[in-house]
């Protein structure tokens, strides 16, 4: 077996086996291929695509360079969470600590910030002394005492972080065996019996496209499917911000007021987090039906939210949610007196309010553009050593459809320097378009699969 070979098969859009595929993989993982011929390997792919079976094997290769969880020792059914990204998304530090007061295990594995999009570790680290670098041992604790930890991965699907890097360089980024297969790989080594993956579209996701997104979850299924896990997935819009709070800190304060029982202040963030637990709670109580199930089905999440809203709202009301967010924070040594006064430790460097300058219906957001700006107020990192500050961010008055006059505030933005304002102001000016009259749709959620 050699790489010519490999590169000159997929090249013509000849069917790989495991064998090939893993040579390719570990080869490059382990620096035995150079980069030049990795590089020619994922543009063949990203050009000509890749069978199910073939994501399959690439995949399983991804997944068997870094070692798999071992929640054998913990009873119970283990659920896992994830979203591909988006601007405002807080679903996760509000979702966790409810599904967690339904008797259900949460382990948690989450990243840092990618691009225009916040990472889950990042909020988490602006409450102060919170601790996301666990071990396995303080996982397995944390699943026994509280049912939950939210955590940064450990040695999971290794060679993907060495691939994705490569992808980014040579154009390769929007491939969706590629992406798929990157999102699933460390899904399965998390080990979870339970998927539940939010997969965003619209302009301020990584996937703008719908029909994409479609795709994409339709081979993450498969994709679980092959490996045994019952999975679900919700296709959600990203055309305007998920949060009306935008940042690290920021997003915090928002989840600790919507366990508080403040949720209708956040109508889009509500209807995402009340049907991502919904789908959650059907697919743990059907759970020993639907792990023997090959078809790929359909549901309307209207319907599961019919079945489980009241449920997930008396968990809130009684404030059981709410402590359960302050147990996760305390165990993992965070100051819980955040969860009595969200904003104590928030500290903004220069807070600038933002004014309409006509009036009209708010048409469009450029979520993208919003996501860039957080970013440049303080919120994202040029180098891996790069200091983040927590204390940036933006909060949206305004969403899509409203109408506004001209003088009437529509943000405020959180910047830690004058050039840091300056900078985002920039991308601000052109990120909402006002028009006479409201000429837009959306949908919040188009579409819901699983298996």
């Amino acid at each position: 077996m050699n790489v010519y070979d490999i590169l000159h098969k997929k090249r013509w859009n000849k069917k790989l086996s495991f064998e090939e595929i893993d040579f390719m993989v570990k080869g490059f993982y382990y620096s035995k291929i150079p980069d030049y011929q990795m590089s020619a390997f994922l543009t063949s792919i990203a050009i000509n695509s890749l069978t199910d079976e073939e994501t399959f094997y690439l995949t399983k290769s991804i997944i068997e360079t870094g070692q798999i969880m071992d929640y054998s020792e913990i009873q119970g059914i283990k659920l896992d969470k994830h979203s591909t990204g988006g601007v405002g998304d807080t679903v996760s530090l509000i979702a966790i600590p409810i599904l967690a007061t339904f008797n259900i295990k949460l382990p948690k594995l989450s990243g840092r910030a990618l691009g225009h999009t916040g990472g889950t570790i990042d909020k988490l680290e602006s409450i102060p002394n919170f601790n996301v670098n666990l071990t396995k041992e303080d996982m397995i604790k944390a699943l026994n005492k509280v049912g939950a930890f939210i955590a940064l991965p450990l040695d999971l699907a290794s060679a993907d972080k060495k691939i994705y890097a490569l992808r980014d360089l040579t154009a390769n980024v929007d491939s969706i065996p590629l992406i798929a297969s990157s999102i699933m790989s460390k899904k399965i080594a998390a080990n979870s019996d339970i998927i539940v993956l939010d997969v965003k579209y619209g302009n301020g996701a990584f996937m703008t496209n719908y029909q994409d997104a479609i795709n994409l979850s339709k081979t993450m299924l498969k994709i679980g499917k092959y490996f045994n896990k019952v999975i679900g997935i919700i296709i959600s819009d990203m055309n305007e911000m998920l949060n009306s709070y935008i940042g690290n800190y920021l997003e915090v304060i928002s989840a600790i007021s919507f366990l508080k029982g403040k949720y209708e202040q956040f109508p889009k963030l509500k209807y995402i987090v009340f049907s991502i637990c919904s789908l959650a709670l059907y697919l743990f109580e059907n759970y020993e039906n639907l792990k023997n199930n090959n078809d790929l089905q359909e549901i309307n999440i209207n319907e599961l939210l019919n079945k489980y809203e009241s449920k997930i709202i008396d968990k809130i009301n009684n404030l059981e949610a709410l402590n359960k967010f302050k147990e996760i924070i305390e165990n993992q040594q965070g100051k819980s007196d955040i969860i009595n006064n969200e904003y104590k430790y928030f500290y903004p460097k220069i807070t600038y309010d933002y004014y309409s300058k006509s009036q009209g219906y708010i048409n469009y957001i450029d979520t993208y553009r919003l996501g860039l700006a957080a970013g440049v107020l303080g919120l994202a990192r040029k180098t891996q050593e790069d200091i983040i500050d927590n204390n940036s961010g933006i909060i949206v008055y305004k969403r899509l459809g409203d109408y506004v006059k001209e003088g009437e505030k529509l943000m405020t933005l959180f910047a830690k320097d004058n050039k840091s304002l300056e900078e985002a102001l920039v991308f601000i000016e052109n990120s909402i378009d006002i028009k006479p009259n409201y000429s837009n749709s959306i949908k919040y959620i188009y579409n819901t699969f699983f298996i």
